[in-house]
């Protein structure tokens, strides 16, 4: 993977290069049974809806268990979604960074003990 991602010098074989992995991606996809009409065709990219869906609740899995950084998973989880907003806003319905700050505090709950990260942003915010 490390080769495949090296970007080139020539400028042909940069473009070249890029095809080959946009090929490779939807070929994997159309392999694992993705729509033709949900993969980006410059990419290769799944852009479906189920897609859509590991992608947000990845972002809320990992916030639900370890919280949130403002510097770290807050504008990381936004970048996400912004990107997805640009791809299929027909998708983007609510705001995850509000989901998976619901789901860290019932996880936290559950736990029975305080949240163990001190810059958790859900649970002690700055001023």
């Amino acid at each position: 993977m490390s080769i495949a991602r090296a970007p080139l010098d020539c400028a042909v074989c940069e473009a070249d290069r890029l095809t080959s992995m946009a090929d490779a991606r939807t070929a994997i996809c159309t392999a694992t049974g993705v729509a033709i009409d949900a993969i980006d065709p410059t990419t290769g990219y799944n852009h479906s809806h189920s897609a859509y869906r590991r992608a947000r609740q990845s972002w809320i899995d990992l916030i639900r268990q370890h919280g949130a950084s403002e510097f770290h998973e807050v504008c990381d989880i936004a970048e996400a979604r912004d990107k997805w907003t640009g791809i299929r806003a027909d998708f983007v319905e609510d705001d995850w960074l509000t989901a998976a700050y619901d789901a860290h505090r019932e996880h936290v709950a559950a736990l029975g003990r305080p949240c163990r990260r001190d810059n958790c942003v859900v649970h002690y915010p700055t001023p």
